[in-house]
């Protein structure tokens, strides 16, 4: 992303444990607001009050709710990416990790787009990802978070659903260039899971939109029921 800003952009390729590599598109990562897919595009209308952009990278989200007057942070553990943010105007820039970032307020709006909820990486960790989204969320506030159910990847390329772990949990690689070689657990969450791992954490969900190709929205906030809980 830095390199795209410097005008020195390559391609990446990507795959997962369970899908060959691909290329991604390193200018899809800087599209505009025409471009984005509707689901994106709702949760950007949906946004409100002060707004948290959690793994913003790039910034295109951030970048379009800043341009129509909204409160928005964009929070990244990637320095370069917080570097690219600078670069393209982004005021409001948090080079940190979500699951240590503790400002000391809270927000009305946490964005979780491009399967933000992946950041979990497995289940294990699914119980410090709710509490700090508690810690993080006003009590009458909103998290969007955008997921992908891909149990029908499995089916694609003729793999059997894993019988020791959750079939969205995966092993995700990137590569750039020929200097960088990453791999990092990943999580795809089929809403059914996730609303189930919500309520246990004192929180409801409701779908936004759920389109044909897979793309799920999702609404979260806090359960009345559970309000007390900090």
């Amino acid at each position: 992303m830095w390199d795209y800003v410097r005008g020195e952009p390559e391609n990446l390729i990507t795959w997962t444990s369970i899908s060959p590599p691909e290329i991604l598109r390193i200018d899809y990562l800087f599209r505009n607001y025409d471009q984005m897919p509707a689901h994106e595009k709702i949760a950007l209308e949906m946004s409100y009050g002060r707004i948290l952009d959690v793994g913003a990278g790039s910034g295109i989200h951030s970048k379009y709710l800043q341009s129509i007057g909204k409160t928005v942070t964009a929070l990244d553990k990637s320095e370069y990416a917080c570097l690219a943010m600078e670069a393209q105007g982004i005021r409001n820039i948090v080079n940190e990790d979500f699951f240590g970032y503790s400002p000391g307020r809270k927000f009305d709006t946490i964005l979780l787009l491009m399967n933000g909820g992946g950041i979990m990486g497995t289940l294990e960790r699914a119980e410090d990802f709710f509490l700090r989204i508690r810690h993080l969320l006003n009590e009458n506030g909103q998290v969007l978070i955008h997921m992908s159910d891909i149990s029908y990847v499995y089916y694609v390329y003729n793999k059997p659903l894993p019988l020791d772990h959750y079939y969205g949990e995966v092993t995700f690689y990137l590569k750039y260039k020929n200097m960088c070689n990453e791999s990092f657990p990943w999580l795809y969450f089929d809403p059914h899971t996730f609303g189930h791992l919500a309520e246990k954490y004192g929180f409801e969900t409701q779908i936004v939109k759920y389109d044909t190709e897979g793309d799920i929205l999702v609404k979260m906030f806090k359960a009345n029921k559970l309000s007390n809980l900090k």
